[in-house]
């Protein structure tokens, strides 16, 4: 890891970042990391660049006061793709009077075919969890096009969209699809950099082609993703979040539908909409890869492991296990170990 003092090596924006709100920057493995100086806030702001003109932002910060901030983007005819999952900001491109607020829970979509800047405003006193992907149109959709003869049509529909229509925002159906998805770049790579890292980068992918497929369906099919509200969607990260830091306890449908005032019929279909699967389902998966988790980093014997995660039976949970990893705790632990 490096410390980053000077704007020659680094992208614009994430320097920019710097002189604006303080703190150190630092890079590792491609991977630009800005902590806040407490003056400023408190939290931390990701850059990670990707392939094909794929640039994303993640901002996990809460702020003194608030932030008027000017992105320059890599072209003019730049799309950003936009998901708050916690807090408040506002975006407006230059030819517009008007700031638009980005929804928690919901992706928005922000064309800029006419710019080469989009201006953001985040409230302060606010936990301000936001995930921005950029990406250059052209050089993204040509990866696409590019000596296929067969393009796809629904790429053509979209590139031709995006042509026709200039600078404006638009905002989609609440998704909780896309938050558990980017729950998952959260994780802790400095264990395993190298592997955490290309999982994060391969997440921030499918979460683009998350976003593509909503964007195209309410587009061209008037798809609607969801049908529970904004509260009752946020009710449902919230429990996501609670259940995936304390897996040992006992969850049931009645306690976690106490826990949030929501109907047992309301909290399945959020957690379909969100993870495509049922709670008890959920809880289990949970279960598992904290177990895989503490197969790796602990010493713990699979007897303290099974008790740790919430279980009280070893067989079912070595049969559990290696339905999800094609293999026995056992001998998962001792093949992982063996490869460091």
């Amino acid at each position: 890891m490096s410390n980053i003092t000077t704007i020659d090596t680094l992208p614009k924006n994430i320097f920019k970042l710097k002189e604006k709100l303080g703190g150190v920057l630092t890079e590792t493995k491609g991977v630009y990391t800005l902590k806040l100086d407490e003056l400023c806030g408190k939290g931390e702001i990701k850059q990670y660049i990707l392939n094909n003109g794929i640039v994303v932002y993640k901002f996990n910060i809460a702020l003194n006061n608030d932030l008027v901030f000017e992105f320059e983007t890599q072209a003019k005819d730049s799309l950003f793709f936009a998901y708050c999952t916690q807090g408040t900001s506002f975006f407006k491109s230059n030819d517009n009077e008007k700031y638009n607020k980005t929804e928690e829970l919901r992706p928005t979509i922000l064309l800029n075919n006419l710019n080469t800047q989009q201006n953001i405003i985040i409230k302060k006193d606010l936990n301000f969890t936001f995930d921005l992907i950029e990406i250059n149109n052209t050089e993204y959709f040509n990866s696409f096009t590019q000596n296929n003869v067969n393009a796809n049509l629904e790429i053509e529909n979209l590139v031709n969209y995006l042509k026709t229509h200039k600078s404006h925002t638009k905002l989609n159906a609440y998704n909780l699809k896309v938050s558990d998805k980017l729950r998952e770049t959260n994780i802790d790579s400095t264990t395993t950099p190298l592997t955490g890292l290309l999982k994060t980068k391969s997440t921030y992918l499918y979460i683009l082609a998350l976003y593509l497929e909503q964007f195209y369906n309410e587009v061209y099919n008037n798809k609607i993703t969801s049908t529970l509200s904004k509260s009752e969607l946020q009710k449902v990260r919230l429990l996501t979040d609670f259940i995936v830091t304390n897996p040992e306890l006992q969850h049931t449908i009645n306690s976690l539908c106490q826990k949030i005032s929501m109907s047992p019929a309301k909290l399945q279909e959020g957690f379909k909409a969100m993870h495509d699967t049922t709670v008890a389902d959920f809880v289990r998966n949970i279960r598992v890869e904290k177990a895989e988790k503490l197969l790796l980093e602990t010493d713990l014997n699979i007897s303290e492991i099974v008790y740790s995660i919430g279980l009280t039976s070893r067989s079912y949970f070595c049969k559990i296990f290696k339905h999800k990893y094609n293999c026995s705790p056992k001998r998962y632990r001792k093949i992982s170990l063996n490869k460091y």
